[in-house]
């Protein structure tokens, strides 16, 4: 199997010398498309031999420093799997399965698994809502709101990228108090007396935009999962409008369906 792997590659590596994509990248997603073509088609599975980093710079004609950055991030994302002495080899993600049988939290979720759950702020801004904003909040437009946007991590593995909207009518000093080791939820029943008891979620099949691909480490045009959520108090006030970005490779959802009456 190792020659055949190591043969298998070349053709699917292709480097554009003329584009302003470093050459690492190009060499890091191309491997990383043929990774998941591979262990999706059974031409490859977990444990096949990797090509060496004196292989690829020889073959793709680039420098060893080159080849050494994309295999590392490889490594990082859990693709492949370094044991000294005898070089790299393919390993496969598990998919990350979410039931929806009831209200899930992500922090919860994570934690039932015996995974640490781990979330990184990228941004925490106050804004005047948009037409859409205000209409899933029900507030006015151009109304006060707060802006959160997290990368959320299963042992430091990145799977979701989420943006939430707070209407700040309801938590008035939500840039103060926000906490970044206490789930949101907890956060705002705990600080505002507010309590999630129902959401709404619709899921629809996106590609990564540029920005998201940085953040969740795949290729821009990989498949993701949109999920658009409102979630309400006991009054029926809308609390948070959220958009999370799923990596379509890493996560499944689960839908209990039960028969209804006729």
């Amino acid at each position: 199997m190792e020659n055949d792997t190591a043969c298998s590659w070349e053709k699917q590596i292709l480097i554009n010398r003329s584009s302003v994509k470093p050459l690492y990248l190009q060499i890091k997603e191309s491997l990383q498309a043929w990774i998941t073509n591979g262990l999706h088609d059974g031409s490859l599975s977990p444990g096949d031999y990797m090509p060496s980093e004196n292989e690829l710079s020889e073959k793709l004609k680039v420098s060893p420093i080159t080849v050494k950055r994309a295999l590392d991030d490889l490594r990082r994302q859990g693709l492949i799997q370094r044991i000294q002495g005898r070089g790299s080899f393919i390993t496969e993600h598990k998919k990350i399965i979410f039931p929806l049988k009831k209200l899930f939290s992500l922090t919860e979720y994570t934690r039932e698994q015996g995974k640490v759950a781990n979330r990184q702020t990228l941004d925490l801004t106050e804004m005047a809502a948009n037409s859409r904003q205000a209409s899933h909040l029900k507030i006015p437009e151009k109304a006060h709101i707060a802006r959160l946007v997290r990368t959320r991590l299963m042992d430091n593995l990145p799977f979701a990228l989420e943006t939430t909207y707070l209407p700040m009518y309801l938590f008035p000093n939500f840039l103060n108090d926000y906490q970044e080791h206490i789930p949101l939820y907890e956060l705002l029943e705990q600080i505002y007396k507010q309590e999630v008891v129902r959401a709404e979620d619709i899921f629809e099949p996106v590609l990564i935009n540029p920005f998201e691909a940085r953040v969740l480490e795949i290729p821009v045009g990989s498949l993701g999962i949109l999920v658009e959520r409102i979630s309400y108090n006991r009054e029926e006030k809308p609390l948070e409008y959220t958009k999370s970005i799923f990596r379509g490779d890493l996560c499944i959802f689960s839908i209990n369906i039960l028969k209804g009456e006729q």
